[in-house]
């Protein structure tokens, strides 16, 4: 996401959106996140316009297929309990899950999970649970202040009124795909919660964590990262198991997955696709 304004598809000529330089920096209304009745499809072609924490919402169906069945052959999984950590709107969640065997408990856990939406005029203002407006959706354009001092100024007295109503005008959004929403809703071994993987996980500790695309080294420093396989480690039961997944955009967009066993007081392997980016930081834990 490089420019911090984008013009919103459909609000424009359709001869301006069909021009080749142009049609790229199009999106789709990313308010659609708050429609009740969106499809799955255009709620995560939304998401990939929510910038949060440092890192965009990029989400999609049907991305880990081979890393999957890598924790599926690897791992007993029936009578598990399950924490996907990082697992943004769910779509992954739902994908697993549909492929589980019969299980414990299954929780969907991200560190955010909710914004507060305000309306002033003609424009929506979105805010994190640190209550900094993440995102300005108007008629034409959507706009991310935190990306550019400019922006924020422009934008600073629709986010000022926004901000002054927050507690008693903002609407809670469920960052949570429709399908994933309908699973929860279904399935009482489905849960959703807010976690944070630099600490540990509380209360009852799962028996396998997945963390897909979170734990790397476009995100964090080695140090960083270390802090979080130390929690990661101290969550699970001897005998638990850690799953961590990358989607590289690379030449070669093949998934890489690691499946490590907590076993005396350290992680070791037992099953690996491709080159997973940060094995060499989880053999050194308990190491």
């Amino acid at each position: 996401m490089r420019a911090p304004i984008r013009p919103i598809r459909g609000r424009w000529p359709s001869w301006l959106e069909g021009l080749a330089p142009l049609r790229r920096f199009f999106r789709l209304d990313p308010l659609a996140i708050l429609d009740d009745d969106a499809s799955p499809e255009a709620f995560r072609e939304a998401m990939s316009s929510i910038h949060v924490g440092g890192t965009i919402k990029i989400t999609g169906g049907d991305r880990h297929p081979e890393t999957d069945e890598l924790l599926i052959g690897a791992v007993d999984l029936s009578n598990a309990r399950i924490a996907d950590i990082g697992a943004s709107d769910g779509s992954t969640s739902v994908d697993l899950i549909g492929r589980l065997p019969d299980f414990a408990a299954y929780v969907i856990a991200d560190l955010y999970l909710t914004l507060r939406a305000v309306r002033v005029g003609s424009r929506t203002a979105l805010f994190d649970a640190q209550d900094r407006c993440v995102l300005v959706v108007g008629r034409r354009l959507m706009a991310w202040p935190e990306l550019s001092r400019v922006v924020r100024a422009l934008y600073g007295r629709v986010i000022a009124r926004a901000a002054a109503r927050l507690r008693s005008d903002g609407r809670e959004v469920l960052l949570l795909n429709p399908e994933t929403r309908r699973l929860i809703a279904s399935d009482p071994r489905v849960s959703h919660r807010t976690h944070d993987v630099f600490t540990v996980w509380e209360g009852d500790r799962p028996d396998v964590i997945k963390i897909a695309n979170l734990l790397r080294r476009l995100y964090f420093d080695d140090a960083d990262l270390l802090r979080a396989l130390h929690a990661v480690h101290a969550s699970l039961p001897e005998g638990g198991h850690l799953m961590i997944v990358d989607n590289p955009r690379l030449a070669d967009p093949r998934p890489r997955a690691g499946v490590w066993r907590r076993e005396d007081g350290r992680f070791v392997e037992v099953a690996r696709l491709g080159e997973p980016e940060i094995a060499d930081l989880v053999e050194r834990v308990g190491a």
